[in-house]
């Protein structure tokens, strides 16, 4: 692996794990919403809900309440209470009217309820909406009970997509490199036939070899070039050599000389005065030698 491939790769990496991370931070902050009680609605005495269940943990609960009175009723007496599944109750309110406040507890799983009891002139009112207004709202954090296991699954699925993906690219590059370029894999299919001709098989048509791309331009090439490769023509030196050989030829004709010329008394060449004079008589034995 080259090193802008592994840079590429370990960015890869810390980008992956960052936003995942991310993702879980922002999960955490998110929370689920119910309205339990509206305003200008009838109000019953109870209102039962259900507390998640997250691996047995108790989750992060908020209760925001607002309490007032019905214009042109006279003030009343509001009890509010929390009643968790294991049975422990809490008084969120208890008093007058026109009041606005927020709690936060931790909910076990289970079933869980508010009461509501209206009270004017030391009696239990029997319809609460003639009387009071209630707005009541829960948020639940669900996702603060396993805020550790998060963190840790998030960075173990990065881990998962980081290996899976180099496996994955290896897989791919290794089965790339076997197959080869697409003229490789042409030659060597070519190649398989040839070798199961030979040993028998199917024999291998010409014309099919010759079909490939690749395989009948080099044969037109060297056909072109057999054919319009003038033949060279013969240099200077060798023109002389082939004279040579005529001479030589010649000279064998003649046989075997003797010293029977060369023999007694010298005589006195009157035409001879240079050596010209002198080249001009063997040119002319030469000539006279070969004939005309």
């Amino acid at each position: 692996m080259s090193d802008d491939n592994s840079q590429r790769s370990a960015v890869t990496t810390i980008i992956t794990f960052v936003l995942l991370n991310i993702i879980w931070t922002a999960a955490l902050t998110a929370s689920a919403d119910q309205h339990i009680i509206s305003p200008q609605s009838d109000i019953v005495p109870e209102y039962n809900f259900e507390g998640p269940d997250i691996f047995g943990r108790e989750v992060p609960f908020s209760v925001m309440y607002e309490i007032n009175e019905v214009e042109g009723t006279s003030s009343s007496e509001v009890k509010l209470d929390l009643i968790f599944s294991d049975g422990t109750v809490v008084n969120l309110h208890n008093g007058e009217s026109n009041v606005s406040s927020s709690e936060e507890f931790l909910l076990p799983p289970g079933p869980s309820s508010f009461q509501v009891t209206v009270i004017q002139d030391g009696q239990i009112f029997p319809v609460p909406s003639d009387l009071v207004e209630i707005d009541l709202r829960t948020e639940m954090e669900l996702y603060t009970p396993i805020k550790i296991e998060g963190y840790v699954a998030a960075n173990l699925l990065a881990l998962a997509l980081i290996v899976t993906d180099r496996a994955i690219r290896s897989w791919t590059a290794s089965r790339r490199s076997r197959r080869g370029t697409p003229v490789v894999r042409k030659l060597r299919e070519e190649w398989k036939e040839v070798e199961k001709s030979i040993s028998g098989g199917d024999p291998v048509d010409v014309d099919d070899l010759l079909n490939d791309t690749t395989t009948s331009s080099m044969i037109s090439k060297r056909r072109a070039w057999s054919v319009d490769e003038p033949e060279p023509e013969p240099e200077e030196g060798d023109q002389d050599i082939e004279e040579a050989e005529v001479e030589l030829e010649e000279l064998d004709e003649l046989g075997e000389g003797d010293e029977s010329g060369l023999q007694g008394k010298a005589t006195l060449d009157e035409d001879v005065d240079t050596i010209s004079d002198l080249w001009d008589k063997l040119g002319d034995g030469q000539k006279k030698r070969r004939g005309p």
